[in-house]
């Protein structure tokens, strides 16, 4: 429900309550509630700046500082950056060391290799009173290392698969649970609706082509990684997975013409424009999919569901993460620590969720996923999400993930482009994959 910008302010104030002091090291002076701001408005003229990927949520965060800047006097401005080059951002801005920005948007696989970046959080989130396990826990292991918590969950996905109710009703075909069945139901959508049955996408985008392949591999038992961090993909398991996920394609043919080069925007268009009716992709696209701006679906025609899995197999979905982390080199960072206590608050991020203005679907935390208006709005939707990530797995925390996932990139698109037999082409990046760790 969208309140005004008083309402807010007030409902915000109440919420909040008292604070901690000025700097991190002497916020346990005081005894702040749960988000607290610190009394007293001590940053009152502190400006922070934060480095962000482009994302609707991280604009509608950004409607809202007004009310941050009145409770606080601490003003927060944005510069957002493409998500192809926000890796480059980071990895520059680690190296310079100059502290430009206070608050860094950080993908919870690239978090090793950026370590140096990130202030610890452990202090902060004591002093603060922040609540971690309002969290899952699979945001939690993303959220940390040996250390311990080096950001705050911000932005969290999980893997459906989005289908069009209308066209599997008219053909009575049923929701498939399994990969298998996904191949049955999509060669009937063909045969009667004359449209292919399932978008999927195979090109080289930044490792956009490996997030469905990840839940083929974790489903027919294989591995990235093993227990030393050397290659697993590669093995048996892994080699019949990457077979199923290319067949869909190469084989059965029931994908879009041109899913050999599709990036996941591709994808979703296809099936948001109703050349296709089914999707594997992160829930929020289903924003795009039934917004009349960007779609001919209505929110009637499209269902979720589950990722298909293998039979007499738990369903291991993938899920990632975007932490909003301090900068190491930031001369701000008791200013920056308020305003991750104050942003992170759980109902802030319900505001978000039910704010029509706003259509926001991403929500991390657990009382908001579960939440009874959150879910009347979006068909119940969150409560599938809060499910699927009790199960959902994260990838490997390590700092050579982001070379080891640009070679699995590689990989996928030249056995997808068939130049590269499966079994060939895992083995060589397996050899590469070696080399590094």
């Amino acid at each position: 429900m969208k309140q005004d910008r008083r309402g807010f302010l007030l409902s915000s104030a109440a919420m909040l309550g008292a604070g901690a002091s000025g700097s991190l090291p002497l916020l346990a002076r005081a005894q702040p509630q749960a988000g607290g701001v610190t009394p007293g408005k001590p940053f009152k003229g502190v400006e922070l700046n934060v480095l962000t990927v482009v994302a609707p949520q991280f604009r509608a965060h950004e409607a809202r500082l007004a009310a941050f800047e009145e409770l606080t006097g601490i003003r927060v401005k944005y510069q957002y950056v493409p998500f192809t080059s926000i890796r480059d951002k980071l990895t520059a801005e680690m190296v310079a060391e100059n502290g430009d920005y206070d608050v860094v948007s950080v993908m919870d696989v690239w978090a090793p290799s950026l370590k140096n970046l990130l202030h610890p959080l452990n202090d902060g989130i004591r002093d603060k009173g922040i609540d971690m396990t309002r969290y899952p826990d699979a945001y939690l292991r993303a959220s940390r290392n040996e250390s311990g918590y080096i950001g705050l969950p911000i932005r969290g996905h999980v893997q459906l698969l989005f289908y069009r109710k209308d066209v599997l009703a008219d053909l009575k075909l049923p929701v498939p649970k399994t990969w298998a069945e996904v191949v049955k139901v999509s060669q009937a959508i063909q045969a009667g609706a004359g449209m292919p049955g399932i978008a999927m996408y195979y090109g080289k985008n930044s490792g956009q082509n490996l997030m469905v392949w990840f839940d083929f591999l974790w489903g027919r038992g294989g591995e990235l990684l093993d227990a030393r961090n050397q290659p697993a993909f590669h093995s048996p398991a892994g080699i019949a997975a990457t077979q199923d996920y290319l067949d869909l394609m190469l084989k059965h043919k029931v994908t879009p013409a041109g899913s050999v080069s599709f990036n996941e925007t591709d994808a979703v268009n296809s099936m948001a424009q109703g050349k296709c009716a089914m999707l594997p992709t992160w829930w929020w696209r289903y924003q795009g999919l039934t917004d009349a701006k960007s779609s001919t679906l209505s929110p009637e025609k499209v269902g979720f569901a589950p990722m298909p899995g293998y039979p007499g197999v738990a369903t291991p979905s993938h899920t990632n993460l975007w932490l909003y982390g301090i900068d190491r080199h930031s001369k701000k960072k008791a200013a920056a620590m308020e305003f991750l206590a104050w942003l992170t608050q759980p109902a802030i991020e319900k505001s978000l969720l039910l704010d029509p203005a706003q259509h926001e679907i991403v929500s991390v935390q657990s009382a908001n996923l579960a939440d009874p208006a959150v879910n009347a709005l979006s068909q119940g939707m969150h409560k599938m999400a809060g499910e699927v990530l009790k199960n959902a797995r994260v990838l490997p925390l390590i700092p050579q993930w982001p070379v080891i996932s640009d070679i699995l990139d590689t990989a996928i698109s030249k056995m997808a482009l068939g130049t590269v037999p499966v079994k060939e082409g895992l083995d060589d990046a397996a050899r590469k994959v070696r080399k590094l760790v």
